[in-house]
């Protein structure tokens, strides 16, 4: 697995074509920070996309149920495996650290 910083210049365009790839992908969102300590914020849902807002400084996480909202991020990580993104880990001003990590959901068989 290999980790690299995503600079800021090209957050914007990073999120629109890695959103594509991994729409519908289960995430789960650990939050880490002084206050709350390391949470499981979201777990097992359906990502519809990832979006940086550069007008609000915001990294938004969106699903059918939720959109996740980081505040103020000034560094996001992305960590690669054989099969693509695994996860992102976004740093924001207020010190805490956020964690999405992507895993592709169950194949079921067809109901007979």
């Amino acid at each position: 697995m290999q980790t690299r910083e995503i600079t800021r210049e090209n957050w914007q365009d990073f999120f629109d074509q890695v959103s594509r790839a991994l729409q519908g992908k289960l995430i789960q969102i650990e939050v880490d920070s002084l206050e709350l300590g390391a949470q499981i914020e979201v777990d097992k849902l359906s990502l519809n996309g990832l979006t940086y807002d550069s007008k609000d400084n915001s990294f938004i996480v969106s699903t059918d149920e939720i959109e996740h909202v980081i505040r103020s991020p000034q560094h996001i990580f992305v960590s690669d495996g054989s099969d693509g993104v695994n996860s992102l880990e976004v740093r924001a001003a207020d010190g805490s650290e956020q964690i999405i990590r992507f895993t592709e959901p169950l194949a079921l068989p067809p109901v007979i």
